[in-house]
């Protein structure tokens, strides 16, 4: 797995639903910000493929054949309204092996329009990226 940097960020724009947590971890919430998320990259060019819930978030998947990506979104433990997001992209072991692994690329670009995305929102502040 090849994975970004963390956005970290305040809003309180987006809405948890009453037992959101049950399809991932108790406490853990983020579907309304994947769903927004969802939306602004398509709205991109981006090709998402939908909106699912893990154990440690909710991720959009993002179609970059012959890779598996994903932007993961989740509240900060213990906050309704500081959120993180990252990106991460699985798979191309053969792709690694013959030097054409495009994974990189598509982390970087599926980042900087995350970036581009959560920059340009009002209802966003205080935005850090940490290393993970």
């Amino acid at each position: 797995m090849l994975q970004s940097a963390l956005f970290r960020f305040e809003s309180s724009a987006f809405a948890i639903a009453p037992g959101e947590d049950e399809e991932t971890n108790p406490d853990i919430f983020g579907k309304a910000l994947a769903q927004w998320l969802s939306e602004q990259l398509a709205a991109r060019g981006f090709k998402v493929t939908g909106v699912i819930p893990e154990d440690f978030g909710w991720c959009v998947g993002v179609d970059s054949n012959p890779h598996a990506s994903f932007v993961t979104c989740s509240n900060t433990p213990d906050h309704k309204t500081q959120w993180g997001v990252f990106v991460f992209s699985e798979g191309g072991l053969l792709s690694r092996l013959l030097g054409k692994d495009k994974r990189p690329e598509v982390v970087a670009s599926l980042f900087a329009g995350v970036k581009e995305i959560l920059s340009a929102s009002s209802n966003i502040s205080a935005i850090t990226e940490e290393a993970i």
